[in-house]
């Protein structure tokens, strides 16, 4: 029987039909839609979210127009994404809907009580608008503060909620009309007696400059005849006076303290001398004058020195004594020049020493005609025409005059490739086995390496091929088989030429069942918060996050955290914690099976009750607690806690993690929240506020001028610091983990000059936020 179709939709079939063809793709039932999830949904404006896509046996390709599977976003605004799978000509329905939620706290309204002020006087400034930490420009913290500038400032603020920052507040400006103190200045602040100085008063006086002399005027000369102090004030009738005074010494120079570049040398070599806090001119015991003198002594010799100022001079410099060690080895005895002979393009520099080496006599070959010049890199194999040096060193340290050696490498009709006297060389180095039952690698090269790359005889992956570190994860038939063969090469030197590439090979030893459990869960943990209660009480609030990693559901939840353990040697926990549930995707409080027995010392370390908490998978709960800390007799500076998780899956199987330091437990994306275990620090010096050890600059000039170009944090060496930088609008415009003092305000182009806001984190776990100005 046949069926009509009526005109129009027999157009309208035709019509799409034509449409899917002259595209190229078309909707296929048989190719299933991707499901699409990430590691979190909820997160700050520029902040990198990572979106996965699972059941697609083709391309995904995403709602931004991105294709590939993982994919990194920076979503400045709440977004939701889809994708579809796209394989040949076909296309999956779209995906599920996955939102990410981007937190942008509310921007704070700053006021001042008054905005016009004399030096001295205090004005109160007040932040509203906003329920998170409000941090003022000046570096204070909380809604109400009170500051006594000493010259018109702006203020500003922001707020920081759940680790996300606000756009800047409105400038709030307050004046300072007067009582500013006047700046003195002397063209000398020490005279011999009846010696003239010029005293000047530099500031911002509307009234008239006022000196204790009597006088008036911005300068005047004076001729004490004994140490006088002399003051000076701004006659002003809108704010009081404020006076300024110095002190002029009527007393002799000051005696110098000599340094020496070394007190003990070789025979031959020069010592720099120099003179310091003289303020006047430095006049040596060798009649020599200034503040560096430059001596090449034969025996042990004393110098001293006195300062001279006009008429007036110091007393004697304590002497500094250069002791002088040893003679200098004799120059070795070398060829003047060396040549290659054809097919070699090399030469051996050690060739050109004409005699062996007396005992105690040790040959070094350098770039240039001082031992302090580089080494040469490769003695064996010179292929670079120029002079290189030759030096002989004694066991004391002492250098002989350099012998000079000029290499001339001629071009050969067919020459033998460097790599014949320089091979390529490859070791492994380094093999232990991960908790998850992977392989962690590590390789060396050598000689005319540049390059290595990793292989095996097995079917497992290579986290990368290249490089001198990786981790190789065995696949079934690897762990059948009980062993793989790894092989590390090094790149070929010469190519078809007659070297070849260095290479290692090591049998590694495959279990044939893995540890790792059919689920995983993961757990991390934060210092969220602290508050001083009084002078060495603060209250604490630990932030641990539990997650099921896995594709099944988990039970039977365990949280452990032992306080007791971490707050001791005269740190005393006081009283007994809060704790609460979150959901941290909606950032609301939930029920769950929460143990009100933890304390946190005295063996009361469970935080939950196993039997009421489950998670489904990838499912997350945040357990946040406050517990108070007498830090009076604490002997420890740092304080490092670590929380333990396990659970169960369905099949009976424990699973179990450490807290990783962090906001997620799998810190290096590698799927396996085991390997991140890592203590979350809190730092006393932090709660204190005493951070002598670390400056953080106000701001920096990168404008190429080779002065403060660069953003430098100084701290102790020991200590890594991680670096976020927010503009005014609370986007994040730079970052890095591992901050190197390397940024000079550049991101894809310059930041322009302006103000904005940091978050440094420093790995001992003290943190810094406060507000930064670029200027070009």
């Amino acid at each position: 029987m046949k069926v009509s179709l009526p005109i129009g939709l027999f157009f309208l079939t035709t019509l799409l039909a034509q449409l899917s063809w002259a595209s190229g793709v078309q909707d296929c039932d048989g190719l299933s839609a991707p499901t699409i999830s990430s590691e979190k949904q909820v997160t700050c404006a520029g902040q990198p979210i990572i979106l996965k896509a699972a059941g697609c046996s083709g391309t995904v390709v995403w709602s931004n127009g991105k294709t590939g599977s993982p994919l990194t976003v920076y979503p400045s605004q709440t977004t939701t994404y889809t994708a579809y799978c796209q394989k040949d000509s076909c296309k999956s329905a779209s995906s599920n809907a996955l939102p990410i939620t981007v937190t942008i706290p509310a921007t704070p309204v700053v006021k001042a009580n008054k905005t016009s002020v004399c030096l001295g006087d205090t004005v109160t400034l007040t932040a509203t608008g906003c329920t998170g930490n409000f941090i003022w420009s000046n570096g204070m913290l909380g809604a109400s503060i009170q500051v006594q500038p000493i010259n018109t400032t702006k203020y500003t603020a922001t707020c920081r909620t759940e680790g996300c920052v606000s756009c800047f507040a409105d400038d709030v400006i307050v004046s300072v009309v007067g009582g500013e103190p006047l700046l003195i200045s002397a063209t000398k602040a020490a005279v011999c007696k009846g010696e003239s100085s010029t005293l000047t008063a530099r500031g911002n006086c509307s009234g008239q400059i006022k000196w204790s002399t009597g006088e008036t005027g911005k300068s005047i000369t004076v001729k004490p005849e004994t140490s006088t102090n002399y003051s000076v004030f701004c006659a002003s009738s809108v704010c009081k006076a404020v006076e300024s005074t110095l002190r002029l010494e009527v007393a002799p120079p000051v005696t110098p303290v000599l340094k020496a570049s070394k007190t003990v040398i070789c025979q031959g070599e020069e010592v720099v001398l120099t003179a310091e806090s003289c303020n006047g001119a430095v006049l040596w015991n060798t009649n020599d004058q200034g503040r560096t003198l430059t001596v090449k002594p034969t025996q042990q010799t004393q110098y001293t020195a006195i300062c001279v100022r006009g008429e007036c001079q110091s007393g004697v410099s304590q002497p500094v004594v250069i002791s002088v060690q040893s003679q200098a080895p004799a120059t070795p005895v070398v060829a003047a020049q060396l040549k290659n002979n054809c097919p070699f393009v090399t030469v051996d520099l050690s060739s050109a020493l004409q005699q062996k080496a007396a005992e105690g006599i040790y040959y070094e070959a350098r770039m240039g005609n001082s031992p302090t010049s580089a080494l040469v890199a490769d003695v064996g194999a010179i292929s670079e025409s120029r002079t290189y040096y030759l030096f002989a060193r004694n066991a004391n340290g002492c250098y002989s005059a350099p012998a000079a050696v000029a290499v001339n490498i001629t071009p050969c009709d067919k020459p033998l490739a460097v790599c014949i006297n320089n091979p390529a060389t490859a070791l492994i180095t380094i093999t232990e086995r991960t908790t998850i039952g992977n392989h962690y690698l590590e390789g060396k090269i050598g000689g005319s390496a540049s390059a290595g790359t990793w292989s095996s005889n097995g079917t497992g992956t290579f986290n990368t091929t290249n490089g001198l570190s990786v981790i190789y994860a065995p696949s079934p038939e690897d762990r059948q088989a009980g062993k793989v063969t790894i092989r590390f090469s090094s790149d070929d030197p010469d190519g078809a030429g007659p070297c070849q590439a260095g290479s290692s090979l090591v049998e590694l030893k495959i279990d044939a069942n893995t540890d790792r459990p059919k689920e995983m869960v993961g757990v991390n943990k934060v210092v969220k918060s602290w508050k001083r209660l009084s002078t060495n009480l603060f209250e604490i609030e630990y932030s641990i996050q539990v997650v099921n990693m896995g594709a099944n559901d988990l039970v039977e939840v365990r949280m452990v955290d032992s306080l007791d353990k971490v707050f001791n040697n005269g740190a005393v926990i006081v009283g007994k914690p809060s704790v609460v549930v979150m959901d941290p995707v909606t950032n609301t409080e939930v029920k769950w099976g929460l143990d009100t027995t933890f304390t946190g010392r005295n063996g009361n370390y469970e935080l939950l009750i196993p039997e009421e908490c489950n998670l489904t998978a990838g499912q997350a709960r945040a357990v946040n607690f406050k517990t108070t800390i007498d830090f009076t007799n604490a002997q420890d500076s740092v304080f490092y806690n670590t929380a333990f998780v396990t659970a169960l899956d369905m099949n009976g199987h424990l699973c179990a993690d450490k807290s990783a330091n962090g906001n997620w437990p799998d810190i290096n994306q590698n799927e396996d929240p085991t390997d991140d275990a890592e203590p979350t620090p809190i730092a006393l010096n932090t709660l204190r506020g005493d951070d002598k050890d670390v400056f953080i600059p106000e701001g920096f000039s990168p404008n190429s001028d080779g002065i403060n170009d660069f953003f430098v944090i100084k701290k102790p060496t020991a200590l890594k610091a991680s670096v976020e930088i927010y503009n005014r609008w609370g986007g994040i415009v730079y970052q890095a983990d591992d901050y190197k003092n390397d940024w000079n305000g550049g991101l894809q182009g310059a930041l322009t000059t302006g103000t904005y806001f940091y978050v440094i984190k420093l790995s001992d776990g003290r943190e810094f936020s406060r507000f930064l100005t670029i200027s070009r």
